[in-house]
């Protein structure tokens, strides 16, 4: 539905094609009422909505596999696993996805000029997912990516068999970017970050991978940098509120798919790394 010309078109912002709302200056949506209800929604009716709120918890990714669904764990029935099955809002799920972009169906950038195909993003993806130890994987598959981006003409799969001996003792880039970035994203140092319950941040880290929040309008390498935070980033939330479900609110809110300003630091992020790293093979 076209807002132009409505008294709404102020509240809404346009991005690279896309429609979003803009917040206030306490990052709540400029639509969202006293009663926490979408004044759009009541006002227009659903299909007035930009397409990522009509599509909220869900989200959508198109590849040449088929259509991921994943689901934002800002809401708290995707927190808690309650809800009609996914099966039930199929139909509506395939009329927003004909919207998206095909993500993979030529290649996706690793970093700047280097790509990679969408097969071995698949294996890459299978890597993080088959480790027991998902924070480990995510270094591991970090460290890799990066060595893929020093030397793409051999395989990534080369670096993932040499990913284990490699970060043993710990990586130096990798805790230099890990410190650093850590403290430019909440203002702390990282030794004030305790522990969290390690079942759901294990469960919200494979949703993220699974949900592809490795592809999109940045590079593999940034959103993988990124994404190598956030336990740490779930864990300084979880001291600060003492609730998980606070901690992965505010990380999903602030940090993974609901913020607005971060595209220049999380490349920035993988920059950083590689530029720490030396080249192996």
């Amino acid at each position: 539905m076209n807002l132009q010309g409505t008294p709404h078109q102020k509240k809404l912002e346009e991005r690279e094609g896309r429609f979003f709302a803009r917040k206030d200056s306490q990052e709540r949506c400029t639509f969202l009422t006293p009663q926490s209800l979408c004044q759009l929604h009541a006002e227009m009716g659903a299909p007035a909505k930009p397409r990522g709120c009509r599509q909220f918890p869900f989200r959508l990714t198109r590849t040449p596999d088929g259509i991921f669904v994943g689901a934002s764990f800002y809401c708290p029935s995707i927190q808690d696993n309650e809800g009609p099955p996914l099966a039930e809002y199929r139909e509506e799920l395939e009329e927003l996805a004909a919207e998206l972009p095909l993500w993979g169906a030529q290649s996706l950038i690793v970093w700047q000029d280097v790509r990679m195909e969408w097969s071995a993003y698949r294996r890459l993806e299978e890597f993080l997912l088959a480790q027991p130890e998902t924070e480990l994987a995510l270094a591991q598959g970090l460290w890799s990516l990066a060595q893929f981006s020093l030397q793409p003409m051999r395989p990534l799969s080369e670096y993932m068999q040499k990913s284990h001996s490699a970060l043993e003792p710990p990586d130096e880039p990798l805790v230099l970017m890990q410190n650093h970035w850590f403290k430019q994203l909440t203002g702390h140092r990282l030794e004030t970050v305790g522990p969290a319950p390690p079942e759901p941040l294990k469960r919200y880290l494979r949703s993220l991978i699974w949900r592809k929040a490795l592809i999109g309008r940045r590079s593999l390498l940034g959103n993988l940098a990124l994404l190598y935070l956030v336990p740490d980033l779930v864990r300084f939330w979880y001291a600060q509120t003492g609730s998980i479900s606070q901690a992965l609110d505010q990380c999903e809110f602030k940090i993974v798919t609901h913020p607005n300003n971060l595209a220049e630091q999380i490349e920035r992020m993988g920059d950083d790394f590689r530029a720490h790293l030396d080249a192996v093979l």
